[in-house]
């Protein structure tokens, strides 16, 4: 095996001007991919003026590995709290005029920080911009299919229309923003607030939610980073709750369904995509064998969508099983 290489030994990077971006990775046990989301930093023509690695209570190497070969990440260690902790740790300590994130195993592209801090730059009414994403999957073993660098577009600050402005209403049928893809105005996470750590899964669903009504979020059109797509990762993993509902849910108790430009959602397409969420979560858990959970489900898809029989019918199983099970 190869030595890792020292990540931050270049003359020019030594004495670059002090640059505008905060980078915030929150990381737990996250040695195997670490290295390569920090290369992914620092081979980009605008480095960080500040890489904060918040290491969310790690019990492997990472920490050791990161002080080893990237002297320059600042790390802030904490009890394990999750990324949503983490990550509002890192938004308290952040001092750049932007702010960006980046999970310790996904990884930027080259130009991706130039790109974006050129946009936001050039475009002063906009608060937060992101972009396209490529999703990296593993095969049977566990290995990651290297991205093909050649099929993807040159950077460039070529907006996605459909997907920029004020986009609440889109962001209500689906979260189209991907954490690691964002750089966003400091003075603008000062608006928004922190991430909620009461949320297991969906935070940053309900973190963009937020944003959305304090600014116009704008997308480069360009694929700027990967993912990496893991079978047995946190959001392929059933909950108790329906987060993704829930969030939805309170953000139209708050807000409602207009944007601030005027935008109306309209309330049919709403409903539908309420029962939907509600029809996958009790699908679900029935064919886990969670027979309650699965009936209320059931149910609140019914109060969206009345005459949805397939509902009906999970709810009759669901029901019946629920009470055979208790004899």
């Amino acid at each position: 095996m190869n030595p890792a290489p020292n990540l931050h030994s270049s003359k020019e990077a030594l004495t670059a001007p002090a640059p505008l971006v905060s980078v915030i990775i929150p990381a737990y046990n996250a040695e195997r991919f670490i290295l390569e989301a920090l290369q992914s930093i620092d081979v980009q023509r605008y480095l960080p003026l500040e890489i904060l690695l918040i290491d969310d209570g790690s019990t492997d190497g990472m920490v050791n590995l990161v002080r080893q070969h990237a002297p320059h990440v600042q790390i802030i260690s904490q009890p394990n709290a999750g990324a949503s902790a983490a990550r509002n740790t890192g938004l308290r300590l952040a001092s750049g005029e932007f702010i960006c994130f980046l999970d310790a195993d996904d990884g930027w592209f080259p130009g991706k920080l130039a790109a974006q801090t050129d946009y936001l730059v050039a475009h002063p009414e906009v608060g937060i911009v992101y972009h396209e994403w490529h999703v990296r999957q593993s095969d049977a073993s566990g290995v990651f299919q290297e991205p093909q660098f050649d099929l993807l577009p040159k950077p460039s600050c070529t907006i996605d229309p459909s997907l920029s402005g004020w986009i609440y209403p889109h962001l209500l049928f689906e979260c189209c923003v991907h954490t690691s893809t964002v750089m966003m105005r400091r003075s603008i996470a000062h608006e928004i607030g922190y991430f909620d750590t009461d949320l297991v899964t969906g935070e940053d669903y309900d973190y963009w939610l937020r944003a959305s009504q304090h600014c116009e979020i704008h997308k480069l059109a360009a694929t700027l980073s990967f993912y990496r797509s893991t079978p047995g990762g946190l959001t392929s993993k059933p909950t108790l709750k329906n987060n993704e509902y829930d969030v939805i849910c309170r953000a139209i108790r708050r807000w409602g369904l207009i944007s601030a430009d005027g935008t109306v959602v309209p309330k049919p397409a709403i409903e539908a995509r309420l029962a939907g969420l509600a029809f996958s979560f009790g699908y679900l858990h029935y064919h886990l064998g969670s027979f309650p959970l699965a009936r209320g489900a059931f149910l609140t898809t019914l109060r969206h969508a009345p005459l949805d029989w397939k509902a009906a019918a999970y709810l009759t199983a669901s029901t019946a099983r629920s009470l055979f099970d208790k004899r």
